[in-house]
């Protein structure tokens, strides 16, 4: 699936189905941002449903280089979202081809990074020009088109 089967009341459903949260990272996760390399924060309420997303650039090569760039990444992010702690969040790797060998690290270091600052991680995805995955905890990605 794709953003463009998104249903028109999406903005009204929780993202805890993977498949439509899948599709909204879709949406927000432009092409270009795939090819430059940004982590995206999709900031959700305490249902799940979707408030505001933020681009977060990352240094050249960074989506390749180390995960600790996540933490890094969302450290300015990390006293707002505190703020709410009710809310949610699903974060997107964007870059510009896959790397599977790294996926599960980026995956690994986002759901420690919310865990110790208690912030609800709905998922964890990649986003490449090609495809759209979320890595799994322990096995291969299967990748999908975007």
């Amino acid at each position: 699936m794709t953003f463009t089967d998104l249903p028109a009341n999406w903005p009204d459903l929780p993202l805890t189905d993977p498949a439509l949260a899948a599709d909204v990272v879709d949406l927000f996760v432009s092409q270009g941002d795939r090819r430059r390399g940004v982590l995206s924060a999709l900031l959700c309420n305490a249902e799940a449903r979707f408030l505001a997303a933020i681009h977060l650039d990352l240094p050249e090569n960074a989506p390749f280089i180390s995960p600790k760039a996540c933490a890094k990444a969302l450290a300015p992010l990390i006293p707002a979202l505190r703020i709410r702690s009710d809310g949610a969040l699903i974060l997107a790797l964007g870059r510009p081809t896959p790397d599977p060998s790294s996926d599960h690290a980026w995956n690994q270091t986002a759901i420690q990074t919310c865990q110790s600052a208690s912030i609800r991680l709905l998922g964890f995805y990649i986003a490449t020009p090609g495809h759209l995955y979320a890595p799994p905890l322990s096995a291969s990605p299967t990748l999908t088109p975007a």
